[in-house]
């Protein structure tokens, strides 16, 4: 039940991006760091991806890399089935390609797989040609598990303001509880930010933005839709077939992040911990001191520099 919030379209950023990645607690996860993409024998020179690591089906959930692309994945809510490929995939090998971006998703809509469960994935590239730096984007999805992947281009008011959890384009993607209160709260964090504003003073609004809770707790995973923040939900064994543990798990948000990428090619990555297990297996919160900051510039072609 992840869920993320975007803008494209500020005076002062080329990309303004928070999201939770709500999973198991059991599931064994590497924290955001530079990496290589999955080649033998690279050097430090090639680590170029920033992103945390799925230990358990390889990939990520939302990465950057030193060029500047952005893609981040949310599943989609469906009964659980096995498939062949895993979805973190399609983010990790979006940030390590070679293609352009069209050739990217021309290719994988083209392809013949479609042994993946349900998602949506989005691919963020600076424009080749914008000066202050600029973004396309697209959604990609195959609308529920085992479906033809298709893409599209983010609509003019998707890329102002918007959000993606766990629904289906077209269908009930972007009426969900939550993802309605995220996206009116965003617009006023963004409203509120005065002219001379800090990355630090923004960061700390979007990581509020990133603990709402609804009122009512859920009593299981349909309810999920109504929060941004997920506090942990027990979940038996043969209801949590992706997690690591043996006996029952703990569903919940499992870290926050936000990404902000200036007009300039700054960037300020910053990554949370949120709910953890102890060392008796049982929920508890993550010291918010051992955050992963991260603060370095994109590699931009001269002309497109500012």
């Amino acid at each position: 039940m992840c869920i993320a919030f975007w803008t494209l379209e500020n005076s002062d950023y080329a990309l303004i991006l928070c999201a939770n990645r709500d999973e198991y607690l059991s599931r064994p996860t590497a924290n955001a760091h530079f990496h290589a993409s999955p080649e033998p024998n690279v050097t430090d020179t090639d680590r170029t991806i920033l992103s945390g690591v799925d230990l358990q089906a390889g990939g990520t959930w939302l990465g950057v890399n030193r060029l500047g692309r952005v893609a981040l994945l949310t599943n989609i809510t469906e009964e659980s089935a096995k498939f062949k490929f895993s979805r973190g995939h399609l983010v990790s090998s979006f940030l390590s390609s070679d293609e352009t971006h069209e050739q990217f998703t021309s290719n994988l809509t083209h392809s013949s797989c479609s042994d993946y469960a349900g998602f949506n994935l989005l691919l963020f590239t600076p424009s080749s040609t914008a000066t202050p730096l600029l973004y396309d984007a697209d959604l990609v999805t195959n609308l529920g598990g085992g479906g033809a992947i298709a893409t599209r281009s983010l609509r003019t008011e998707e890329r102002q303001i918007c959000g993606v959890s766990n629904g289906v384009d077209g269908r009930d993607g972007d009426i969900w509880c939550k993802v309605q209160k995220g996206r009116e709260t965003f617009a006023q964090v963004l409203a509120d930010m005065s002219v001379g504003s800090t990355d630090e003073e923004l960061t700390s609004r979007l990581f509020d933005l990133l603990t709402w809770k609804s009122p009512e707790s859920p009593s299981n995973r349909a309810q999920l839709r109504n929060s941004i923040h997920i506090l942990p939900l027990r979940v038996t064994p043969s209801l949590s077939p992706d997690a690591a543990a043996d006996g029952p798990d703990y569903y919940g948000t499992r870290l926050s992040t936000v990404l902000l990428i200036r007009k300039d090619g700054r960037v300020l990555f910053v990554e949370r911990d949120i709910w953890q297990l102890d060392s008796d297996g049982n929920p508890k919160l993550a010291d918010p001191r051992g955050e992963r900051i991260f603060h370095f510039n994109l590699t931009l072609t001269p002309e497109r520099q500012v």
